[in-house]
């Protein structure tokens, strides 16, 4: 849930805040929908990764890697040197990072709870998400207005180291034989 927040929260924040560079919709829209080609073109291997690679790993290593995007943002929002481009770049290797992550996510879950249980599993996995699409942005949003751009990069960033310390309590999950 809570790498879920920081994945909402980086989605809305990155929205306003391009659209607050350049005032461009056309340059928003490009932004906003980045992640989806990359997401795209990299969907199989992601499912491949879920199915063959140990999945707590791939999961923090998804983890990590939006930490480290989301880090970079915030340092360049501190030292004004932030550009659409950055943002955009950001965008596409987040697209990457999801789909690497979701199947690992989904591919965990009945490997963690009794089978009796995978149904009910995956709907709490599936509600929290949902949750996390309505209250991660109305957050962002908040704190953007009060505190600026910079100050919701560093909350996600932490949401995400938080959220890499947490899955490390989840069991391994070897690949299926």
């Amino acid at each position: 849930l809570i790498g879920m927040a920081g994945m909402q929260m980086m989605m809305i924040s990155r929205t306003i805040l391009v659209d607050e560079l350049t005032g461009s919709a056309f340059v928003t829209g490009l932004v906003t929908m980045g992640f989806a080609p990359t997401m795209l073109l990299t969907a199989l291997f992601g499912g491949v990764a879920g199915d063959r690679m140990e999945r707590r790993t791939v999961i923090q290593a998804t983890q990590l890697a939006s930490a480290l995007l989301s880090g970079a943002i915030a340092v360049l929002i501190v030292f004004e040197a932030i550009t659409w481009v950055h943002l955009l770049i950001q965008s596409l290797l987040q697209g990457v990072t999801f789909a690497f992550m979701m199947p690992a996510r989904q591919a965990i879950i009945p490997r963690l709870v009794r089978r009796e249980q995978v149904t009910n599993a995956i709907s709490l996995s599936s509600g929290g998400m949902n949750l996390m699409a309505v209250v991660a942005p109305a957050f962002a949003g908040l704190i953007y207005g009060r505190f600026g751009p910079g100050a919701v990069y560093f909350i996600i960033t932490g949401l995400y180291v938080l959220a890499i310390v947490l899955t490390g309590r989840v069991p391994r999950v070897p690949p299926d034989r």
